[in-house]
């Protein structure tokens, strides 16, 4: 049976190399208008940041580090982790600002990006080093501006599509909802949960677990609460969108997303309901364990949503709405490498449930891998350029709008974000060893 924390390792390197191989492609797609190329940076830093905040975690479950004399409650590995989840949600927090539909589009204000990117992170980074991540679930309120924007902008271009026949406007209702599944696709599948008001028991079960002492219930109730809500109609609003499109249009693949998330959610709520009596053992006795179907289900839906299928959608939209210039002869090996990694992802997580549910050993699963990477290896180059040849930049459909102005943005403007997220890589690792050094 596989490992419950097996997909964290794979995560890390998915989203460690997809995030440098997109920034490499993003350097090389210097035709792009600034909008594309801005939100390319971000969520490319997003996925490096999550890359290595699940390489901490990885790294600090391991026998050797567990086997070293630590005697802090926290460590060097714990203080990465952290920070770098609070720089990718800072991340998040401005990103709607920018993508599907700019907020942001004076220069003076577009190139405040990178430094209120950078000091914002760096400033939650340090008050919560100090206070020791007491609250830390109060952040996820960064979540909030991606909700407010994108629902909005989804269903206005749902509403062009529907009623006035304007089938590119297509284009911005399917970011605005794929982003929203970015974002809030972990929250989504709490969605019954959330709605019979039984998340709240999970919430206080987690805090007892982390310890009273060292955890703030309040303002990490907030935090968590808040962000459930939100995923809960997030989901339910893109559920009753695309009914109302595929009523007249058909079903889609994102249509088919939609109701699947919808699925996981009703019978997660349902699964919820019925381990209500081994969440509150916590308060009464002690901590009773999850039964092995309810965890083995929570990996293959919820965990898997974030720690694999998350990615995936971030690669979708930069090759699909063409933020990378994937069509650039230097460019196109690199982007069959990101499809490679996409495919194997999906690949690997179905033997990792087929290895929970049934009785197979390594070495056959090993072998089905092999035999998936040989028929990939051929038919990669055709799943590359049908997601291609069905892109077209989101930026077209607003410049056509005359809502997409052009302001006074240099190359280096651009890139100023980038390099200011890497000095802000170096400086999150050395303020972390220091830290852990002196506090431990």
């Amino acid at each position: 049976m596989a490992e419950q924390e097996s997909m964290v390792p794979v995560a890390a390197i998915v989203c460690f190399l997809l995030g440098v191989t997109s920034l490499i492609l993003l350097d090389r797609s210097k035709n792009r208008i600034w909008m594309d190329r801005l939100a390319g940076y971000m969520l490319s830093w997003c996925l490096v940041f999550f890359g290595l905040r699940y390489a901490a975690a990885s790294i600090r479950d391991t026998s050797w580090w567990q086997n070293t004399d630590i005697t802090s409650q926290f460590d060097f590995f714990q203080y990465l982790f952290f920070s770098f989840t609070i720089s990718a949600f800072v991340i998040v927090a401005i990103f709607p600002f920018i993508y599907p539909y700019p907020i942001f589009q004076k220069s003076s204000t577009i190139k405040l990006v990178a430094p209120a990117t950078f000091l914002g992170s760096l400033a939650i980074i340090i008050t919560m080093m100090l206070t020791e991540y007491k609250y830390v679930g109060f952040w996820q309120i960064l979540f909030t501006p991606a909700f407010i924007i994108s629902i909005p902008v989804y269903f206005r271009f749902l509403s062009e599509e529907m009623l006035e026949g304007d089938d590119t406007a297509r284009r911005m209702s399917l970011a605005a909802g794929i982003i929203l599944i970015a974002f809030f696709g972990q929250q989504m599948t709490w969605w019954l949960a959330q709605l019979i008001s039984i998340n709240d028991e999970f919430i206080a079960r987690f805090t007892i677990e982390a310890g009273v002492g060292s955890h703030s219930y309040i303002p990490n109730w907030i935090g968590y609460t808040v962000t459930n809500s939100l995923g809960t109609i997030a989901i339910l609003s893109l559920g009753v969108g695309e009914t109302w499109r595929a009523s007249s249009k058909g079903i889609n693949g994102f249509t088919i997303v939609i109701y699947l998330i919808l699925g996981v959610g009703l019978i997660s709520g349902i699964a919820d309901f019925a381990v209500l009596d081994i969440v509150d053992s916590c308060m009464y006795t002690i901590c009773e364990n999850f039964p092995e179907s309810y965890n083995i289900w929570y990996k293959f839906t919820t965990e898997a949503l974030l720690l694999l299928f998350t990615p995936l959608m971030v690669m979708y939209i930069l090759l699909h709405f063409d933020v990378i210039d994937s069509e650039a002869e230097q460019n196109r090996w690199m982007t069959r490498i990101i499809v490679i990694l996409m495919l194997l992802i999906v690949s690997s997580t179905m033997i990792e449930l087929l290895q929970s549910f049934l009785p197979v050993s390594s070495m056959i699963s090993s072998a089905i891998l092999a035999m998936v990477v040989a028929i990939f290896i051929g038919w990669e180059e055709r799943i590359m350029n049908t997601l291609i040849a069905e892109g077209e930049s989101i930026s077209k459909k607003l410049a056509s709008l005359d809502e997409l102005h052009e302001p006074d943005i240099s190359d280096n403007d651009l890139q100023l974000f980038s390099k200011s997220m890497g000095a802000l890589t170096v400086i999150i690792i050395v303020l972390c060893f220091l830290y852990s050094s002196i506090v431990g």
